[in-house]
């Protein structure tokens, strides 16, 4: 990786997280700038007619194609809720797009055009995940009530727009059971993701994610 014009090792978590290994930044946890790839942990992911196995084998095959060269990226220190260092990388967010690896994620701007536009070729492809079709909204992350640290606002689940890319938060007071389904959209706009609160993702793990 090459961060502020310095050459660091970096291991890659997933599509769009890496930590850094040297230098002034070491042991940092990053996250990508305006992309979101699926979450590696378990197959929690159903969109359009993708089966959550076919996603999850596409969530791990993430971080090796971004492992694969050295980008360019840049970082002003800024941070994300959970602390993790927001670095740029364009020409990296710009081939997982592409490629179908990750998709378009706003949260505070709108999306870098560029990278819609990738996106629409990607879908229209049927790449990566967008093999089973493009949902107009995807669920990208889920937050129980009543879970510690969800700030003053509550529970929110992340949901994206795939065809401008905003990510919106949208609050709620519900209690997610552990393995709950949760979708937006019917038919072939359909898409999914399961909840499994995160101190089940790597240890007691619960059987949805066996």
């Amino acid at each position: 990786m090459i961060l502020g014009g310095a050459s660091v090792p970096v291991r890659w978590i997933d599509g769009d997280t890496f930590r850094i290994g040297t230098g002034p930044l070491a042991g940092r946890t990053t996250r990508l700038v305006g992309v979101n790839a699926l979450e590696t942990f378990g197959p929690v992911h159903r969109i359009g007619a993708a089966e959550p196995a076919a996603l999850w084998a596409i969530a791990k095959a993430t971080g090796p194609f971004a492992a694969a060269r050295a980008w360019a990226c840049e970082t002003d220190g800024g941070q994300d809720g959970y602390g993790r260092l927001l670095v740029r990388c364009p020409e990296l967010s710009e081939a997982l797009v592409r490629a179908g690896y990750a998709m378009v994620f706003a949260v505070d701007a709108p999306a870098d055009p560029a990278l819609l536009e990738a996106q629409r070729a990607a879908q229209a492809a049927r790449l990566g995940i967008w093999a089973g079709g493009a949902p107009p909204l995807v669920p990208t992350s889920l937050h129980s009530a009543g879970e510690a640290d969800l700030g003053p606002g509550g529970a929110y689940d992340r949901i994206a727009d795939t065809r401008t890319g905003a990510a919106e938060a949208r609050r709620h007071a519900r209690v997610y059971r552990t393995c709950e389904e949760r979708c937006v959209g019917e038919g072939r706009d359909r898409a999914c993701m399961i909840y499994v609160p995160f101190e089940r993702r790597y240890r007691n793990r619960p059987a949805c994610l066996r």
